[in-house]
């Protein structure tokens, strides 16, 4: 199902990050004509001792939320779209999905900052971690050489990741509103990562390689014909299919088109599989030099009476 967007949300930390992750956010609110959030969660370390939040004994709680209001404040300076703040109290990334995931379809724009080692492994980073937990898609800006520090004009060049799965197909809608200028360029990528089904099997003489060239023309003309009618706004499109690893495709892609945007999907998976086999999600927000739209896989509804499996 395709992606309307009704809100723009910044989750900002007050990080040197956050004037970064506003100024994208309220150049898209006020380009698409909604309101922007900005939401702030406080984290509140917990008594063990006490079922409450330490700092609600002391009286603090009024203060830090004038406090959060008051950083928020400061960062709309000027800034001419209708906008609302919100501070939430608790762990920052189940507070941040609980309110982006009571919004109506809404993209939310952040910013990564970067760990490593263990605890990488262990708990992810924020944006990592956010990128799971939200229904909506999420941009994760970081900076660019020679950016306009005082405004944010969309981007030219965008790669997008087009797996089996097809989630990224629901972000069609969202591209004409990040790229808005008429020379917007898309790079569409399919990395073919096992080996090929038969696809000629009235030909026993076929060999492999001619059987793995048929399927990749085929698959190319399908993602060609599915660019022009999905984004129609684009200037230039071009197709990149062959045997791969998607990540390495997409960034070798980008680095090669001097692409400031690359668009992925997020598919649902345990933190076990995502140990073992990776997530070409969490590699490409790790490893990007742009910056990152992800795209969720979309909730099903739940089914009731006698289908059960």
């Amino acid at each position: 199902m395709p992606l309307t967007i009704q809100a723009i949300v910044c989750a900002v930390d007050f990080s040197s990050f956050s004037p970064l992750v506003v100024r994208h956010g309220a150049a898209l609110a006020q380009r698409a004509g909604v309101r922007l959030y900005l939401i702030h969660a406080v984290h509140d370390p917990q008594d063990g001792a006490h079922p409450t939040a330490v700092f609600e004994r002391g009286g603090d709680l009024a203060h830090l939320t004038d406090d959060a209001r008051q950083r928020i404040q400061g960062l709309m300076t000027d800034a001419d779209v209708d906008w609302e703040a919100v501070v939430r109290f608790g762990e920052p990334v189940e507070q941040t999905a609980a309110f982006v995931n009571s919004l109506p379809p809404s993209l939310v724009v952040s910013a990564s900052h970067g760990v490593s080692g263990f605890r990488r492994l262990f708990i992810g980073t924020v944006v990592e971690r956010l990128t799971r937990a939200l229904k909506h898609p999420m941009l994760v800006v970081k900076p660019g050489d020679g950016e306009d520090l005082d405004r944010f004009n969309g981007f030219r060049s965008a790669v997008v990741s087009c797996d089996s799965y097809g989630y990224w197909q629901r972000m069609a809608p969202l591209l004409p509103l990040l790229q808005p200028d008429t020379a917007s360029r898309i790079h569409m990528v399919h990395a073919m990562e096992g080996p090929m089904e038969k696809v000629m099997t009235d030909s026993d003489a076929a060999s492999y390689g001619q059987v793995q060239q048929a399927l990749q023309d085929r698959l190319n003309r399908q993602l060609n014909e599915q660019g022009r009618r999905m984004f129609p706004h684009a200037d230039q499109l071009s197709v990149t299919i062959a045997p791969g690893v998607p990540q390495e495709m997409v960034l070798q892609i980008a680095g090669e088109q001097a692409s400031d945007i690359i668009v992925v999907g997020v598919r649902s998976s345990g933190r076990v599989s995502r140990w073992i086999s990776g997530s070409t999600t969490e590699t490409l927000l790790r490893r990007s030099p742009c910056c990152v739209l992800t795209v969720p896989e979309p909730v099903e509804p739940i089914k009731t009476g006698g289908d059960r499996r």
